[in-house]
């Protein structure tokens, strides 16, 4: 069973413009979360992807202290900055199928459209990688505290929401604004993020707490499309072009 975490965001005017040094350190913090819950996504477990099996284990990214020199060496050598945007590929240097892990990363995008990140996990049928719903959830709170993000998902590779034009609900949707059960009473469980303040930035919406999300499980899509359709009926789903 493979879920992928998706995660859409811009970055503050007041923090300027960020390059690959510190995006990588955002991805390192959050590799230490992900870290507590599987030792095989910790920190000192990725690399940069290469061409080759040998490339793909050339250049640890992260040391102790931040980005590995090297490896941020060969991202400034490799982008062409007229690109349409800058972008890099990590994995976590498990072969085995079921102990892979992947982050796809995109920023600085020329045609105005919102950074964005994913990570792929594959797993035995039918867990999850990260374990229970609620851990699952944890990590998306500290990825929020992170990139304070337009939204974030989990989901399945073949699931498909309601809504071709917007994000599907899938497994959790992370929203930046505060819902209630009144709001969204088809949700299993709402969970507030809060900021360093206790201020609360949003909230994840959680579809399935009796196990984790499945794309093939029929119930499991009818608990996520009407989310969906309730939070598209409130103007709270926001379309990808508005991201």
């Amino acid at each position: 069973m493979s879920h992928e975490i998706h995660l859409q965001f811009r970055t503050p005017p007041e923090r300027g413009r960020l390059d690959f040094e510190d995006h990588l350190a955002m991805v390192q913090r959050f590799t230490q979360i992900l870290g507590a819950e599987d030792a095989l996504l910790g920190e000192s477990a990725w690399y940069l992807c290469g061409d080759t099996k040998d490339d793909s284990y050339r250049y640890p990214v992260f040391r102790g202290d931040g980005p590995a020199t090297a490896a941020l060496a060969v991202l400034n050598q490799e982008v062409d900055w007229d690109d349409v945007m800058k972008s890099f590929a990590l994995w976590n240097g498990q072969l085995e199928i079921t102990k892979g892990a992947s982050i796809s990363y995109y920023f600085d995008r020329t045609d105005g459209a919102a950074s964005a990140w994913s990570l792929a996990l594959v797993s035995k049928p039918p867990s999850s990688r990260l374990g229970a719903w609620t851990r699952v959830a944890k990590v998306i709170s500290e990825a929020v505290k992170i990139w304070r993000p337009l939204l974030a998902t989990v989901d399945t590779r073949n699931y498909e929401g309601v809504f071709p034009d917007r994000p599907g609900v899938g497994w959790m949707i992370y929203l930046p604004t505060i819902l209630t059960e009144h709001q969204v009473p088809e949700a299993r469980a709402l969970i507030g993020v809060e900021d360093e303040g206790n201020q609360q930035m949003g909230t994840i919406v959680v579809s399935v707490t009796d196990g984790p999300f499945s794309g093939t499980d029929p119930e499991h899509v009818r608990s996520a499309n009407a989310i969906e359709v309730r939070l598209v009926d409130q103007d709270l789903l926001p379309r990808y072009v508005d991201l």
